[in-house]
């Protein structure tokens, strides 16, 4: 009996040391992770720390030994999409429409201290959604005024897009953000500017159609007039080609002997009968 309380003594002290071991350990990886800070691929770290500030020499992707109180923001150096709804804008002609914006962007490797600057130790998307959706709202405002709420729908769509990323690289470039691929969506507009809109199109859908008729009508009287010059050329020809010698030459030739009853001025065609060959008298 003595002997088993021994050996579950001793197997006791064994579980305790290997927990004991094992509680070491993981307070040691968890100590270590305080010091570890991992960038993501495509990302850039920049580093701030209490007693020192913000470091100039940011972090590359990869896992980085930082201080126990270091603190690392993480901003995209390869593209982003960002989606923007219902972005509300005013045309040339004073309609209010909605519209949705999607654009890609990165920021400069070099300028991250900067943006870690001005906007201190925030989530990339907060920025999105604060800062660059504001400033995009202000590009969107200057670019679409220049068009009419048609344009917007038309071909001048993609252009429109052009001229409101251009306003918006311009407007955040300093920053080191990078725009790319600006699109709009189709524009959404009230009520009473939606019926406008459909009136317009409606106008120009008749107006097209009209156009196409005259066309057609047009080709058909150009056709209509060649044919009937052709034929009157064709007329004319033959007038010009049909002498009193050609006509008396074919009735010649079809002349079987036999002298018209009609003589005299009044017959249709004047016979030579004084040419014409001596009756025969030995009948």
């Amino acid at each position: 009996m003595e002997t088993v309380k021994k050996k579950n003594k001793g197997m006791n002290k064994k579980m305790l040391g290997g927990s004991l071991v094992a509680l070491a350990l993981i307070i040691c990886i968890a100590l270590f992770s305080m010091f570890i800070e991992k960038i993501p691929n495509g990302y850039v770290g920049v580093v701030y720390s209490p007693n020192g500030g913000v470091q100039d020499e940011t972090l590359g992707q990869g896992w980085h030994l930082v201080g126990l109180f270091d603190k690392v923001t993480v901003y995209p150096v390869r593209m982003q999409t960002v989606n923007y709804k219902d972005i509300q804008v005013a045309t040339s002609d004073g309609k209010s429409v909605t519209v949705d914006f999607a654009y890609n962007y990165s920021i400069q490797p070099d300028k991250v201290v900067d943006v870690f600057n001005k906007f201190g130790p925030v989530e990339v998307e907060q920025i999105e959604e604060s800062y660059l959706r504001t400033r995009l709202w202000d590009a969107g405002r200057k670019g679409i005024a220049k068009y009419s709420v048609i344009d917007t729908y038309g071909e001048k769509s993609s252009e429109a897009a052009v001229d409101v990323q251009t306003l918006f690289s311009e407007d955040i470039k300093e920053l080191g953000f990078v725009v790319d691929n600006m699109t709009l969506g189709v524009p959404k507009p009230d009520k009473s500017t939606q019926a406008a809109i459909n009136k317009r199109v409606e106008a120009a859908q008749e107006l097209e159609r009209k156009q196409i008729e005259l066309k057609i009508a047009e080709a058909e009287a150009q056709k209509k007039k060649i044919e009937a010059q052709g034929i009157a050329d064709y007329n004319q020809i033959i007038k010009e080609s049909i002498s009193p010698e050609v006509i008396q030459n074919k009735w010649i030739e079809k002349w079987d002997g036999v002298m018209p009853k009609a003589t005299g001025s009044n017959q249709l065609i004047q016979i030579p009968i004084e040419d014409a060959p001596a009756a025969n008298t030995n009948q």
